[in-house]
Parts: C-alpha cells; structure tokens; sequence
C-alpha cells in the first residue's frame, strides 16, 4: 500500500450531489482526509475497493468513471470521493446522507456491482475485455467502519485498509442473489394483498380488515416474514413496505371495501429524514378513500429510542384523520413502555398471550390487566391469532371487543360478511 500511486476519479465538494471529474492527482491524501471528516461529523464512512482482472487503460477508466457518477444517485449513501490506482484498482468512499446503517452499505455495495455488470455487458464496453462475463472482469470489496469506543480517526482508516487488503469483505453470491431477488420482486410490483377480517366479537360483524402481503409467484421468499427480515438487510424496506401499501389500498378499492383498514408500518421508516410525507395521502384521496379509515398498525422489530421524536411524528399523522395501532402487544419490543408512551387507538395482543389462554392463569391475569389498563386510555383490544373455540370463547367473557384469527376467518382475496362461528 505504501508505494501505490494514486489518481483521482472524481472529488466531491460538499455542497455538490454529483462529484466533478479531475484529470490528475498524485495521492490519496483527499480521500484519507474525507474519510476522516466524516468519521468526526457522522461516526461512521465506507470505503469500496474495485478491482479489475485485467489492467484498464485511461480512455476505459474515464468511462468507468463517468458511469459511477450518474450510479451515485441510486446509492443509499453518497459518493464522496474516488481514485483510480494503477493497473486498474479504484478506490470509492461513500458517506451518509442520512442514518446510514450496515444493511444499507451492504445493500449499496450490491447495487455498484449489479450496475457495473449491466454497464460491462454493453456492446461498445465488452469488446474492450478479453471473453469474460461481465461478473469476472472485477472483484469489488467493501468496508463500512464506525468509530470503536477510545479509537481515533487514523485508526479507524488504518483498519479499514487493513480489512479491504483482506478481501475478507466481498460480497457473496448469496447476498447478490438476496438482494436482485427482491429488487425484481419491487421493481416488477408482485406483491399480492390479502385481507384478514376484524371482528366485533360481542356482534359478530366486520370491524375492519388487516392488509397483508402475499408474493405473486414462486419465490425463497414466500414467507412474508423473511421477505422483510431480508429486505431490510438489504436497504430495500422503504420500497417494499411502499409498493404493499399501495396494492393493498388499490385493491381493497376494487373489492369495494368499505370497513377500516389495518396496514402495517415500520416506525423507522416513519420517522426517518428522508420519508416522504404525503405519499399515501395522495393515493387515498385519488381513491376516494378517508384517512380516517385507515389504521397504521406499527410491527417494530427494533427499539424506538426516541419516544419524543416518535411521538410527534405520530401526531402529524393523527391531524391528518389517521389511527395507531400497536401490534403483538407482548411480543419484542411492543412491550409496556410503547403502550403507555403512544397511547393508541388500537392494541392487538401477541399469539402467546391468547394461544391456550384458557388453560393458563398467567396468560389470563396478564390479559385482564391490559384489557383494564386499555380501557382506562381509550385503546380498543384486539385479539389476534384465535385458532380455537374455547380461546374465542374466554376472550370474549374476558370483554376483549375484537378478534383476528384463522377460527374466525382466513386471509382471503375476497371480503367477508359475517363469521359464521360468531353466530352459532
């Protein structure tokens, strides 16, 4: 590393999205310096290795070049600065623009070599290669660093290098597949809603309907489950939990839905930087569709660490005609705290509390206790997960208002009118 000589790419002033393109530069000196600042101002920065298998000349490497600018944009981060070092070795350092976390670096890291793949299987690029697919002509590795407790700056950069000569931090075949898998799943809309009936148990009418998500096709992420544990890893939750949103409110339109409709949210989302505001809004009102119908039905798999940022963002969307639900109240980290912090509209109780409830005392004092303590803040109860009659029967006695289970009704395609157990 000490006799590498390195040219620049590109530098980023600040104040610019896109970096402009310099023709010479002797070191690497920037990029250090850069990779420094933002590890003081952020507490963390990236760095990712390109390196090509055959050695490229200048008139490819301004080309290359010229390509990542225009792929900054479609980076969770930002592109900061980048060096060309001899015989073809390039040298990118991505900073945030936002809370910027591990699975988004991953995520971007994946998106530059897609990208690069796509652009080397162009015509006017491939014939400057021997035969080589494009996924052979490089092999690009990456490193996201934080700041470790007592450590400063220098080595922090130190180690970065150190792990990026390791090659310990390329990309698998694994995470690629992941990640395009999900990216087709986005791009090409197959996600199909289904709905799950909320009952009035003490009426045995539809209370409302929960959105859920279904994958259009064969996939390893049938589960919807993994499907968003994954596209989380991945940077991808955003558009996923966006595109479900919007089938889901198209298609309750169509089946002419009329009862409130229960779509899941992730807070973080909710609440970060750059969360567009007012994209529901608008396809609710080109639906005829009331926000006072829809409820955000929070399924938080992390910690809210700011119950006060939190709450105001909560607020914003209560103005706007919107109601809060917290989901599998019990479970994780829909615990207490949230319940008394957020105070929601709604609660639905975790499976285990209501799975067997009728055999367990526990489970019955502690769902007592929330059915109390619910009513004292005005949040209706909500059973989820009622799989058997005698469950049904000692939550209703319990005075638990609604239930939501494969006994009452599965998700279907279809609405329902009434449970026909409900009336028996």
């Amino acid at each position: 590393m000490n006799n590498l000589q390195l040219k620049p790419l590109y530098l980023a002033p600040d104040q610019r999205r896109i970096p402009r393109l310099e023709n010479s530069f002797s070191d690497c000196s920037y990029l250090f310096l850069k990779f420094k600042e933002h590890l003081k101002r952020s507490g963390h920065a990236a760095i990712v290795a390109l390196k090509f298998v055959e050695p490229v000349h200048a008139k490819i490497g301004k080309s290359i070049a010229l390509f990542i600018r225009t792929m900054d944009r479609k980076l969770s981060g930002r592109i900061e600065g980048g060096y060309k070092a001899s015989e073809g070795e390039f040298f990118l350092l991505i900073v945030p623009d936002r809370d910027y976390r591990e699975s988004d670096f991953q995520g971007d890291l994946a998106t530059i070599r897609h990208e690069l793949c796509r652009y080397f299987s162009l015509p006017h690029m491939s014939r400057n290669f021997s035969e080589r697919r494009a996924e052979d002509l490089f092999t690009i590795y990456g490193v996201f660093l934080a700041n470790n407790s007592g450590e400063n700056a220098d080595n922090t950069l130190f180690r970065a290098f150190q792990q990026l000569f390791s090659g310990s931090t390329s990309i698998s075949p694994v995470h690629l597949h992941e990640r395009q898998e999900i990216e087709d799943i986005i791009s090409g809309g197959l996600i199909t809603p289904v709905f799950q009936p909320i009952f009035s148990l003490g009426e045995g009418t539809v209370h409302g309907y929960e959105a859920l998500s279904r994958v259009g096709r064969p996939s390893p992420f049938s589960d919807p489950e993994l499907l968003f544990a994954k596209s989380a890893e991945h940077g991808l939750t955003f558009q996923l939990e966006m595109l479900c949103r919007r089938n889901a409110l198209i298609r309750s339109k169509e089946l002419g839905i009329s009862e409130r409709l229960f779509l899941n949210v992730c807070p973080s989302l909710l609440q970060a930087n750059d969360h567009e505001r007012g994209v529901t809004a608008a396809l609710l009102e080109e639906l005829g569709i009331e926000r006072s119908n829809i409820t955000f039905e929070l399924t938080e798999r992390t910690l809210i660490e700011d119950y006060g940022l939190f709450n105001r963002v909560l607020s914003y969307y209560r103005e706007q005609g919107y109601s809060i639900a917290i989901d599998d109240l019990g479970s994780g980290y829909a615990g207490l705290k949230m319940l008394a912090q957020l105070e929601p509209e709604y609660v639905k109780l975790a499976r285990f509390l209501v799975s067997d409830i009728d055999t367990s005392a526990t489970r019955q004092a502690l769902v007592e206790a929330l059915v109390t303590f619910c009513g004292k803040i005005g949040a209706k109860v909500i059973a989820e997960g009622i799989e058997r009659k005698e469950e049904l029967d000692l939550l209703t006695q319990m005075g638990v208002s609604f239930g939501q289970g494969y006994l009452l009704a599965r998700p279907s395609n279809a609405p329902v009118s009434c449970s026909s157990i409900l009336h028996r």
